[in-house]
Order: C-alpha cells, then sequence, then structure tokens
C-alpha cells in the first residue's frame, strides 16, 4: 500500500514538472508578455514550482554548486539593490523589476535543467517552430510595417515605435524588433538558435538552408550590425572546427540516402532555385535598402566613446563587493553603458560579474566545443549590447544551455543518432 502511494506521489510530481516545463517554454518561445508589464505569463508558476522545489539546493540535485553560487548571486543583487534605494530612490522601482527579472532568469534555467536531466525532452521541433515563428513576422514587416506594428504590440504593448501611421512605409529608424524591445536582440538570438540547430542536433540539408536563409533574412530585416559581426564570427569558428574535425577524421563518412532525404533534397533545390531569382528584387526593397545604408554608415566608434566615459567617470574599487542596482549611475546620473560587462558589474559588483559569467558563458566538461559555439553570438550581444532587459530571450538562452549542460541530455541524444 506504501509502495502504491508513493507511485502515485510520484506519478503527479512528474505530471506537475511536465506542465510547468511545457507552459514556460511555449509561453518563453512564441506567447505574449503581460499586457501591464513585459514580463512571461509563466513567471509566477516558475516562481510556485521553485519554492515546491527548494530540495534542488540539497545534495539530490547534481548541480548543487551552480545553485550555491546562484544564492551568493542573489544575495549580492539583493543587497545591490537595497543600497540602490539609498542612493537613488527615484529609480527605486525599476531596480526591483529587474532585481526580479535577473532571479527569474536563473530560475528558469534551473528549472529547465532539473526536467531535462530527469526527464525525455527533445528541442529540436521547438528551435524549427520558434525560427519559422519568427520569419513569419519578418515577413508580415516586409510586406506591411504598419500592421507588422499592431501584431507586435499585441504581444508586447511596449515594444516598438510609435509613430505615425503614414510614417511606417518610409521611417528608416524603424526595425524588425520581432515581440521583443530591442531589434539586436533578435538577430543574436537567431544567430545561437541557427547555431544550436547545426551542432548540436542532427539536422538534414534541407533544414540547414532553411535555418540559413531564415537568418540571413531576419538579419537584413532587424538591421543589427552585431547581428552581421556575430553571424561573420560564429559562423568562422564553426568553419573551422568542422575543418579541424575533418582533418583529424572525427567526420561522419556515411551518408544514408532514404526516399525522404532524397524528397528534401529536391525540394531544397528547388527552393534554393526559386530563393536565388527572388534575391536581387528583394534587395531593391525599402527594408533591405534601410539595412545595408544602417551597417555602412555605423562605424561603430560610438561605443567605444561611450565604453572610455565609464571607464574615465567610474571608481571600479567601489564595486568589488556590491554594486548600485540595475539601474546603471555614472557621475550620480542613469547611463546607458552598452556593454553587459560595464553593466553587470556597475549593478551588482565585481563578485557577481565573476558568478554570473561562470554560470551563463563557460563551456561545461561534459560539452564538446563545438556544441558551445552557439554561445559566442550571445557573448558579442552581451558585450556591445547587454541583452540583458529581454527576459524572453535569456530564458531561451538559459534553455539552450541547460540542454547543453546536462550529462544525461547530451547522453540520451548521443544514444539514440
Amino acid at each position: 500500500m506504501n509502495e502504491l502511494i508513493k507511485k502515485i506521489a510520484a506519478n503527479k510530481e512528474s505530471s506537475f514538472d511536465k506542465i510547468v516545463f511545457y507552459i514556460c517554454i511555449i509561453d518563453c518561445l512564441f506567447l505574449p508578455y503581460i499586457w501591464f508589464v513585459s514580463i512571461p505569463y509563466s513567471m509566477p508558476l516558475l516562481m510556485f514550482w521553485f519554492i515546491r522545489k527548494l530540495k534542488i539546493s540539497s545534495n539530490e540535485f547534481q548541480y548543487k554548486t551552480e545553485y550555491k553560487l546562484f544564492v551568493v548571486l542573489f544575495i549580492l543583487m539583493t543587497l545591490s539593490t537595497i543600497l540602490s534605494f539609498i542612493l537613488a530612490p527615484q529609480y527605486a522601482y525599476k531596480n526591483i523589476v529587474f532585481l526580479i527579472l535577473y532571479t527569474a532568469m536563473f530560475l528558469y534555467y534551473f528549472m529547465f535543467l532539473y526536467y531535462v536531466d530527469k526527464y525525455e525532452f527533445k528541442i529540436k521541433n521547438f528551435v524549427i517552430l520558434f525560427i519559422i515563428f519568427v520569419v513569419i513576422l519578418a515577413i508580415i514587416f516586409n510586406y506591411d510595417k504598419a500592421f507588422y506594428h499592431n501584431v507586435s504590440l499585441f504581444w508586447n504593448l511596449r515594444s516598438g515605435i510609435s509613430i505615425n501611421d503614414t510614417l511606417y512605409e518610409d521611417y528608416v529608424g524603424y526595425r524588425y524588433t520581432f515581440i521583443w524591445m530591442d531589434a539586436n536582440n533578435i538577430g543574436y538570438m537567431m544567430n545561437a538558435i541557427v547555431l544550436y540547430l547545426w551542432c548540436n542536433e542532427k539536422t538534414s540539408f534541407f533544414i540547414k538552408t532553411f535555418s540559413l536563409f531564415s537568418l540571413l533574412f531576419v538579419l537584413v530585416s532587424c538591421m543589427s550590425n552585431g547581428g552581421f559581426l556575430s553571424f561573420g564570427i560564429g559562423f568562422s569558428v564553426y568553419v573551422i572546427v568542422k575543418i579541424f574535425d575533418f582533418l583529424k577524421g572525427r567526420h561522419n563518412k556515411k551518408y544514408k540516402i532514404t526516399p525522404v532525404n532524397l524528397i528534401l533534397f529536391l525540394i531544397t533545390l528547388f527552393a534554393l532555385y526559386k530563393i536565388v531569382q527572388q534575391i536581387p528584387n528583394y534587395l531593391a526593397t525599402g527594408v533591405a535598402m534601410e539595412s545595408f545604408e544602417r551597417i555602412s554608415s555605423n562605424s561603430g566608434d560610438s561605443r567605444f566613446i561611450i565604453w572610455q566615459t565609464v571607464i574615465q567617470s567610474v571608481n571600479f574599487l567601489e564595486f568589488i563587493v556590491i554594486g548600485k542596482g540595475g539601474v546603471t549611475l555614472v557621475d550620480g546620473l542613469k547611463f546607458a553603458p552598452h556593454n553587459g560587462h560595464f553593466y553587470w558589474i556597475l549593478g551588482y559588483g565585481f563578485i557577481a560579474y565573476f558568478i554570473f559569467m561562470y554560470l551563463v558563458f563557460r563551456k561545461r566538461k561534459v560539452t564538446s566545443l563545438i556544441k558551445y559555439i552557439w554561445i559566442i553570438p550571445i557573448l558579442i550581444g552581451f558585450t556591445v549590447n547587454v541583452l540583458l532587459g529581454e527576459i524572453k530571450m535569456m530564458s531561451i538562452i538559459m534553455l539552450l544551455i541547460a540542454c547543453s549542460s546536462s550529462a544525461k541530455y547530451l547522453g540520451k541524444k548521443q544514444n539514440s543518432t
């Protein structure tokens, strides 16, 4: 009887985990923000799940070292936020919001890591659906900016630029933001998603071709210099690693030709033929011309001037232990550092910065080099654009990190191939 009760309780617990996990994934990938504040609908549910799962801090949780570091990080962020109430009380509300968002970001990570380490899950189809979703909205943007603006406002009332409808067609400053706040963010995310798909999942030639053209289409639409920079660096590293693998004899020498693969290959060739014919026409559109004009006119010097201002104006010794909150202050004034490293140090201190970098950007021992190439665009975006304010984007990144870090998840994938 006791065994039956335990089994029923375990089934209930696993069902609860499954419901929360898939709600969080679907929400972060596809659903709108809460209308009155830009946070995911799943965040309260995530908080409730975490309270019920506080036992993951015990020895049963394989990644308890990371969890303990997060606890230290949370304490430092809280102390920095409290200090900000004294130094800049006018930003108290925003600093509290940043504390909640960054805490939730890591709660997403531990929830995702807990689930993929314990239950069966395949991320590949979700990634492909996300790419399709991004491309559909980009097509709408290219076809009708006014309609796209209304669609994006449905997902996020704080997204986009509020300009008169009659100006959309010729307004150069209006860029494709997906359903997020910053147009650069979707450029970095698409680079990371496509690299993850190529390096971490078994994908056909058709999927690789589709994802590559989708990425280029989105990069032109969002007009992101950082996105194109990430594309150049990320895929160069991918090619270099692939060449080294080939020279070392670690490439796959067997190629299976099945009816499905043959059909997909023919579809891809036909699609490429049609797409190539349309490239000159697309490059002549307003969106493409605006994108290339923006890239050619942006030298990047402004970033270096901003960073130089931070270096010259800030006494970094003040930030060894804690910072001054999520709203960056330089000489007592609100300041946008356009650099995630500066942002985190000034916001929460050096100790919190090193913990953050360790949790997010380090390559785990169980992860091969090629399976962590996808983090390069995120690191570039963090360095030149911060990224952290986009909670849905950060939750997707945390999902990819969890799938790239779980020994059990990686082992299951390897056994299935």
